[in-house]
């Protein structure tokens, strides 16, 4: 087992959570990274599939790009890496293997009339992580994959870039690379297939499960007809929640469940066991998050305190009460029942009752997780709100300025320009040009209806969206 010596965490600390969510992972190289060698391989060969550079490489798939820094002292800012990419070295043999860590979902550059930041914590609305999962099983389809075509091309690139990438270790490294991708290839056929048309931020997380606790237990896994897919979510709620999905279904220590989500990616329960301070010292970053930009234009504050006390009368049973400043004072994590919000269920309904076994089982949770199927969602903390854009579980609404329709009345079909500037007038993404992602709420998993409760207050919901940029 490789175990580079950037993930011996010897004590819990922030600054250690801060290093994995931003840069390192949780790790296991040997199983979820690439020898970076063999990846510029890949991207020498393959670049209609992977990208030509690190720039091409972010914009195929919705990363948040960087600049390279021949400066730089960090590799990974010297190489360009999009944020959430990271080069680790191998202890065993010095080469340095491409890892990913949650910057790379949970992270994104927002711009607005006037400005931008880059919002790390924030969810990607535009990175397609199945689409970059699907390009490693399509390379082992091109024409000419072979570990000799890859080998030359690996050596080469290492030359170029002054990479170790030792003698007697290249050809069993490519080889053993090789043959790793051929075989999640097919391991994930099925995924991949499902997952063809996935629309940008969003993810097929049960589905992915359902793949890894299969492998694990050995036994077949149902999968519910319609795909549960689910925005990227904002982790700024984390230290109001007990559970982390959408429908509050995972329960357990809430540090456990943020490393035992990268279980989906391939990390080993070993790897897990072998580093316990990897969870504790995630929670503690999460629980401490960095200031968020403010909503950048004037708030009518006559306005927005008369939306406080609707907000306070109507809306904090759910979503919680807050300071001046958008911190949370009071939340509690509560499932409400789809009866109640008539949202799109299938995100709820992903789970078969084979699935919630397989998650339960004793091997692998070791008692300390539980899954149990949900009937209905849980209301997200609001702080930072008007960055969060597009809104539901689903990312249905794209604005808050549609949400405050009536759900018979919001647009069902539209068009969504994730590289527009942000619309502060809506609050929420553009959907004013006619090139982008297409959102046909018409699709099941995808509808726009539901959570009446915005529209519900008519000419009030103004101020309450008035007092929720001020969060």
């Amino acid at each position: 087992m490789s175990d580079p010596a950037e993930y011996a965490i010897d004590r819990i600390s922030r600054e250690a959570g801060q290093a994995i969510f931003e840069r390192t992972g949780i790790g296991d190289p040997y199983r979820t990274g690439v020898p970076y060698p063999v990846f510029l391989a890949l991207q020498r060969a393959y670049p209609e599939l992977l990208g030509k550079d690190p720039q091409e490489l972010a914009d195929k798939f919705g990363f948040v790009a960087r600049a390279p820094d021949p400066s730089s002292p960090d590799p990974d800012r010297r190489e360009g890496l999009p944020i959430g990419l990271h080069l680790t070295t191998d202890p065993l043999t010095g080469v340095s293997f491409l890892m990913t860590a949650c910057a790379a979902c949970h992270s994104e550059r927002l711009r607005w009339p006037g400005g931008e930041a880059v919002i790390i914590g924030l969810g990607n609305k535009r990175v397609r992580i199945h689409a970059y999962d699907r390009a490693f099983a399509q390379v082992t389809r091109a024409p000419g994959f072979s570990a000799a075509k890859l080998g030359v091309l690996a050596t080469e690139a290492a030359t170029a870039k002054q990479l170790v990438w030792p003698v007697p270790y290249r050809d069993a490294i490519t080889d053993a690379t090789v043959g790793a991708l051929v075989t999640r290839a097919a391991e994930r056929r099925s995924l991949h297939a499902r997952t063809t048309d996935d629309p940008p931020g969003r993810v097929a997380t049960i589905e992915s499960f359902a793949l890894v606790l299969s492998q694990l237990t050995g036994k077949p896994i149902d999968t519910a007809p319609v795909i549960g897919w689910a925005k990227v979510p904002d982790v700024i709620g984390y230290a109001q929640r007990t559970t982390l999905s959408w429908d509050g279904s995972g329960e357990g220590p809430i540090d456990l469940l943020a490393v035992e989500a990268d279980i989906a990616a391939g990390v080993r329960i070993e790897w897990i066991e072998k580093h316990p301070f990897q969870g504790a010292s995630l929670g503690a970053y999460l629980r401490q998050p960095a200031p968020r930009p403010a909503f950048p234009r004037a708030i009518d504050r006559t306005l927005a305190a008369r939306g406080k006390v609707l907000f306070a009368d109507q809306c904090a049973h759910c979503h919680g009460t807050y300071a001046s400043d958008g911190r949370v004072t009071d939340y509690t994590e509560q499932i409400v029942p789809n009866a109640d919000l008539r949202v799109d269920p299938a995100r709820m309904m992903a789970a078969t009752e084979s699935f919630e076994r397989a998650a339960n089982d004793p091997d692998l949770t070791r008692g300390y997780t539980k899954f149990r199927r949900s009937t209905g969602y849980v209301p997200p903390i609001l702080t930072n709100v008007w960055a969060r854009a597009p809104y539901g579980h689903v990312g249905q609404w794209p604005s808050l300025a549609v949400l405050a329709m009536q759900p018979d009345r919001r647009p069902v079909k539209f068009t969504v320009d994730y590289e527009a500037l942000y619309d502060l007038d809506a609050v929420g993404v553009s959907t004013a040009g006619t090139s982008g992602h297409v959102h046909d709420g018409s699709r099941a998993g995808f509808s726009v209806g539901g959570h009446p409760f915005l529209a519900d207050l008519g000419a009030d919901a103004r101020a309450v969206i008035e007092y929720l940029k001020t969060l």
